[in-house]
């Protein structure tokens, strides 16, 4: 009797607790791209952020963008990656930035994507694409 009653609380026990472990939010696709064409400069500036406080770019992860220019325009670089990126650093969160920003040279507008990772303080996402153009 007292093995049943037993089996029964752990049987309760866990089914109670399984809901909020189920219930942790995905965080693929919680990242965005910003792109902003300066004519003056003719460079695209491109910054990825996470898309609210408490989402970071993942910093170790191989950050890639692919771009092409608009309405027949030149881009300097069509392929950027971690290493062409300026961060701006979490404090005190190794690995984590609040943005990651790339400067390119165009004559025009551009489009594209970028292929990320974003992180709260206690997950990351899978590697997910997301895509943008220029203003």
């Amino acid at each position: 009797m007292k093995i049943r009653f037993a089996l029964a609380a752990l049987a309760l026990g866990s089914a109670a607790m399984l809901p909020s472990a189920l219930a942790e939010e995905s965080l693929d696709g919680k990242g965005v791209v910003e792109a902003k064409f300066d004519a003056k400069a003719k460079k695209v500036n491109i910054v990825i952020k996470g898309k609210s406080d408490g989402i970071y770019v993942n910093k170790d992860y191989p950050l890639k963008c692919t771009l092409k220019a608009k309405d027949g325009g030149k881009v300097d670089k069509t392929e950027l990656k971690k290493e062409d990126a300026k961060y701006e650093d979490v404090a005190g969160k190794a690995g984590k930035a609040k943005t990651a920003t790339f400067s390119v040279g165009a004559d025009k507008n551009v489009e594209g994507e970028c292929k990320m990772v974003v992180c709260s303080d206690s997950a990351c996402s899978s590697p997910f694409k997301v895509s943008f153009t220029s203003n």
